[in-house]
C-alpha cells in the first residue's frame, strides 16, 4: 500500500469519525429538555405510555421517541378582569348569583400551583394536556360555576360593600378543596377583586346604601332619645332619694327631740315660765301658757 493511499483511508476514516461525532452531539442535543424553574416534566411514549418518575428542574437526557409535558408546581396566578392585566385578555369578568337572586359581574384572581404528588394522574386524566392548557380550557368554566357556589351564600350588598375578607376566606378554602380533587391544583388564594353592577343594578344598590343609611340615622336617634329618657329617670331617682333621705332625716330629728323632753326637763320649763308669766298648765309635753293677775 503506497503512502498516498494511506493518506487518503485516515483522511476518510477522520472524516468519519468526525461524522459520526457530530451526529452523536446532534443526536445528544436532540434528546435534552430543560424543565423551567417552578415546574416539573412528565415524561411518555405513544408506545410506553407515561413514565412514573417526574423530570425537576435542569437538564435531562430524553429519548427522541418520548415527549415531556410541563406542569408549574411554583405559584402562578390567574386572573379574570373586567379590564386587561397580568394575563386577563379583554373582559374575563363574569357573573355569579346572589343569595337574593341577582346577578352581578366580578373580576376575579386566584394564586395557584399543581400538586406535584398528583401530576401525572392529572395528566393521564386529561387525555395529554399540559398544566397551561388544563387552565385555559378546562379550571376557567369549572371556576365561574364554583365561584357561585359560594356566592349564593351572600346577599348583593355582601358582594359590593361588605366584609368581603370573609367571603374570599371561605372561597379559597372551597376552590383548594374542589381544584384539588378534580385538577390536582392547590389554591393559594382566590379572591374576589372587584364588583362591577349594570346600570339597573347600581340604582337598586344606590337605594338600599340610601335606606341603609336612614336606617341607622334612625337607630342613632332612637338610641340618643333612649339615652335621654334614661337619664331623665336617672335624674328623677336621684330626686326623690335626695327628698326620701331629706324626710328620714327631719323624722329623726324630730325622733331625737321628742325622746329628749323627759319629766324633769317639763317640770323645769315649767317652773321657768311660773317666774316669767306667772302661770303655766302643763299637758303631756305641750306646754300652755296662762298670765297670771
Amino acid at each position: 500500500m503506497t503512502e498516498e493511499t494511506k493518506m487518503r483511508k485516515g483522511l476518510i476514516g477522520g472524516i468519519l469519525s468526525a461524522v459520526l461525532i457530530i451526529v452523536a452531539l446532534l443526536g445528544a442535543v436532540m434528546c435534552l429538555e430543560r424543565i423551567p424553574t417552578g415546574y416539573v416534566g412528565v415524561v411518555y411514549s405513544m408506545s410506553g405510555g407515561v413514565q412514573d418518575e417526574l423530570l425537576t428542574q435542569g437538564w435531562h437526557l430524553v429519548s427522541p421517541t418520548k415527549k415531556v409535558k410541563e406542569f408549574t408546581v411554583g405559584n402562578e396566578q390567574l386572573v379574570l378582569s373586567k379590564d386587561e392585566r397580568d394575563g386577563s385578555e379583554g373582559d374575563d369578568s363574569f357573573a355569579v348569583a346572589t343569595a337574593d337572586n341577582a346577578n352581578i359581574s366580578i373580576s376575579f384572581q386566584m394564586s395557584y400551583r399543581y400538586d406535584s404528588a398528583k401530576v401525572i394522574d392529572t395528566y393521564k386524566n386529561f387525555k395529554g394536556m399540559n398544566g397551561e392548557d388544563i387552565v385555559n380550557t378546562r379550571v376557567r368554566t369549572v371556576l365561574k360555576a364554583k365561584v357561585s357556589e359560594i356566592t349564593t351564600d351572600y346577599s348583593m350588598m355582601d358582594l359590593y360593600s361588605g366584609n368581603r375578607n370573609a367571603i374570599n376566606s371561605k372561597l379559597t378554602d372551597f376552590l383548594n378543596q374542589e381544584l384539588h380533587e378534580q385538577f390536582g391544583i392547590e389554591v393559594i388564594d382566590a379572591s374576589i377583586i372587584d364588583v362591577h353592577p349594570d346600570a339597573q343594578l347600581q340604582q337598586t344598590i344606590a337605594d338600599r346604601v340610601t335606606a341603609l343609611q336612614k336606617k341607622q340615622q334612625a337607630e342613632a336617634e332612637q338610641e340618643t332619645i333612649k339615652v335621654q329618657n334614661e337619664t331623665k329617670l336617672m335624674q328623677a331617682r336621684a330626686e326623690a332619694e335626695a327628698k326620701q333621705i331629706a324626710a328620714e332625716a327631719e323624722a329623726k330629728a324630730n325622733r331625737v327631740i321628742a325622746e329628749s323632753i323627759t319629766e324633769n326637763l317639763l317640770k323645769k320649763m315649767e317652773m321657768e315660765a311660773r317666774q316669767e308669766h306667772g302661770w303655766v298648765e302643763v299637758q303631756g309635753s305641750s306646754v300652755v301658757t296662762t298670765t297670771g293677775k
